[in-house]
């Protein structure tokens, strides 16, 4: 038997045998392999946050101060703009001629502007919750899986939480949008 230190193996009958090292001929090194492939199949992209305004967010409460999109930094409504903006969607608070405002009216605003949307969710959406009378918000839509699950990324879901957390919703639960906005998002 001879080792093999710089592989981390040990050669039997000029076949490796894995030892715990973690070579490229090891099982960790296979399984890591495997997972990134499985990853890539099925197109899980691990987002990091991108928003523009990241660093500006309040800790304590929003300050009403306009991006460059005329909605408000650190809000749920900015965030949707940035991400739109960012995969070649130029909305703005007066995208096609129509004030876009609050999450509140967003429903109306696509109706106004002739975008569609509907309860089926899509890749880059714009996830629209309507939780009570006077409780609304919007989300983008990282991902949808074969069940209609979806997976968004936000700003400002919880009151005064500025910051970028990727939650699973599934579908059928309370918590699921009453509408998807498709922009067309690329």
């Amino acid at each position: 038997m001879q080792r093999i230190a710089q592989w981390g193996a040990e050669e039997v009958n000029n076949k490796p045998k894995y030892n715990g090292e973690g070579n490229m001929n090891s099982k960790k090194g296979t399984g890591l392999v495997l997972f990134l492939f499985f990853m890539s199949i099925a197109g899980i992209v691990l987002a990091s946050d991108t928003y523009d305004y990241k660093n500006n967010c309040p800790k304590n409460g929003g300050k009403m101060i306009a991006d460059k999109w005329n909605f408000y930094q650190c809000e749920c409504t900015s965030y949707a703009a940035d991400k739109m903006n960012e995969h070649s969607v130029k909305l703005n608070n007066s995208y096609k001629g129509v004030r876009w405002g609050y999450a509140s009216n967003w429903i109306n605003a696509a109706n106004a502007a002739h975008i569609s949307y509907n309860t089926s969710p899509k890749h880059r959406d714009i996830a629209w919750f309507k939780y009570s009378a006077t409780s609304y918000h919007v989300a983008y839509v990282e991902s949808v899986d074969s069940k209609g699950n979806i997976t968004v990324s936000e700003y400002n879901y919880k009151p005064y939480v500025y910051s970028n957390p990727m939650r699973t919703i599934k579908k059928g639960s309370s918590g699921y949008p009453k509408y998807f906005i498709h922009f067309g998002a690329k």
